[in-house]
């Protein structure tokens, strides 16, 4: 029985001390040594290469290292019987919401023209607004998004959250859901956050048309994928001020492209898919956990569902 390791872009070491540490009788392997294909029977994966999956005979679940899982399901050679795990480690939630915060306390106090103002040599205080004049709207509310939307409720900001699907209201948050919906969630937000996964139903979401829903000057945070959000419509929308700045966590092609004007856009903040990262230790136990679960006849959790596409 053997348990490979392939996470690319990340540190392995503390992930394999607590694997080796916690599965003793498992066989721990770092990809690419595969070795005996057959006796792989659990892949920790972020981006393994495609069409590997299908060498592994006898594997019982593919545990991914984050929340989303296309870089899993868009293999297309992907075994179609093999459970996938979503990442649901405390660590990586609470590192999303401090993301959201940050970038929403840039846009909200003014910090994104200080730093133009500086350049300039300008002294010149802006306007102070209450965060309970403020509204945060949140795409999908789901375990993630639900954090995120209760942690800037508590700092004191309106926020409002939209879903595909209806749900209790929670924590005082006005929730709006479905297509019939989304403009009147929309109209409200004045800084738009993204954390929906990337399924047939969320992919170009948000187009030219939504885009204009939002309050002129808004301010859009993608932290959720990127093909979500079409990026040339909203470079459309930055370009004519409807949108007064994003910033882009997430894209249609990853790494960004060199020659993408998403580069060069002032208005335009750029970092590389870093917006919910792991603590190798909690979430390689994480994994560990749903492993014995697996082992034990009961079912891992959180599991992807092939029909909601998340």
């Amino acid at each position: 029985m053997a348990l490979l390791v392939s996470l690319t872009d990340t540190d392995i070491q503390p992930w394999v001390e607590v694997f080796e540490s916690e599965l003793s009788n498992m066989d721990i392997r770092i990809y690419p040594d595969v070795g005996d294909a057959s006796e792989i029977e659990y892949v920790a994966a972020w981006q393994h290469p495609f069409g590997e999956y299908k060498k592994y005979s006898n594997l019982k679940a593919i545990l991914s290292l984050g929340a989303g899982v296309d870089h899993i399901t868009k293999d297309p050679e992907l075994p179609s019987d093999v459970p996938i795990v979503r990442m649901a480690d405390d660590s990586l939630t609470n590192d999303m919401c401090l993301y959201a915060l940050h970038w929403v306390l840039h846009f909200h106090s003014d910090y994104y023209r200080y730093v133009k103002q500086q350049v300039k040599k300008q002294w010149l205080p802006q306007d102070f607004v209450a965060p309970r004049n403020r509204t945060i709207g949140i795409m999908g509310l789901g375990n993630i998004g639900k954090q995120i939307a209760e942690s800037l409720a508590r700092q004191g900001f309106y926020v409002v959250g939209w879903g595909a699907n209806e749900k209790p209201a929670t924590g005082g948050i006005e929730y709006f859901y479905g297509k019939e919906q989304i403009n009147a969630f929309l109209n409200k937000s004045e800084i738009l956050i993204n954390v929906l996964p990337l399924t047939e139903a969320t992919t170009n979401l948000v187009m030219e048309r939504e885009l204009r829903q939002l309050p002129k000057g808004a301010f859009v945070i993608n932290m959720g994928r990127g093909s979500i959000i079409n990026e040339n419509d909203l470079l459309s929308l930055l370009n004519n001020s409807h949108i007064s700045a994003a910033v882009l966590d997430v894209f249609d092609v990853e790494p960004l492209p060199v020659d993408d004007p998403l580069w060069s856009h002032p208005n335009v903040t750029i970092t590389p898919h870093i917006a919910g990262q792991s603590d190798g230790k909690t979430a390689a136990m994480f994994m560990v956990e749903n492993i014995r679960r697996i082992e034990n006849g009961e079912p891992p959790f959180p599991l992807y569902d092939v029909t909601r596409g998340y």
